[in-house]
């Protein structure tokens, strides 16, 4: 009885296949547990106070959805609902918000509200220094719209 080799290749080689690709995790891929985007840069003073039960509320990943909202809106819905914000010279024509985020923060995602529409968040904090409410605040003038440009 003679063997070709040319036959008993594809065998061996479709079971070696087999059990490579088994071993790597190809069909039954591990999920990654880790829900925070540790790539969103915000600066460590942002919206910073040294209260655990604060920082820890403001560090919570969300699932949030956003699709041409108003600021005032944001801020009443419920993952921003449970602490004060008071808006300060934000304009009327204010283009609208729209963010679809998996995984950021309250810090971050108030951090890309706040650089992506030229606004100034101001953390402000009761006399025994525990966070009280942040004041937002649009960074223009009269004299420019929010996009930077003059008005002539």
């Amino acid at each position: 009885m003679k063997h070709y080799p040319c036959r008993i290749f594809p065998i061996f080689a479709s079971f070696a296949a087999a059990i490579l690709l088994g071993s790597c995790n190809l069909f039954d891929p591990v999920p990654n547990y880790r829900i925070v985007e540790p790539e969103a840069v915000v600066p460590k003073s942002f919206l910073y106070n040294p209260e655990s039960s604060y920082n820890a509320w403001m560090d919570t990943p969300l699932r949030v959805h956003y699709h041409e909202a108003s600021l005032d809106w944001i801020f009443n819905d419920r993952p921003f609902a449970d602490f004060n914000y008071r808006l300060c010279d934000i304009p009327a024509d204010m283009d609208p918000i729209s963010i679809d985020a998996l995984g950021q923060t309250r810090r971050q995602l108030l951090w890309a509200i706040a650089h992506d529409h030229n606004l100034k968040m101001t953390l402000l904090t009761t006399e025994g220094g525990l966070p009280s409410e942040v004041i937002v605040r649009w960074r223009g003038d009269r004299t420019t719209d929010q996009r930077g440009t003059i008005i002539r």
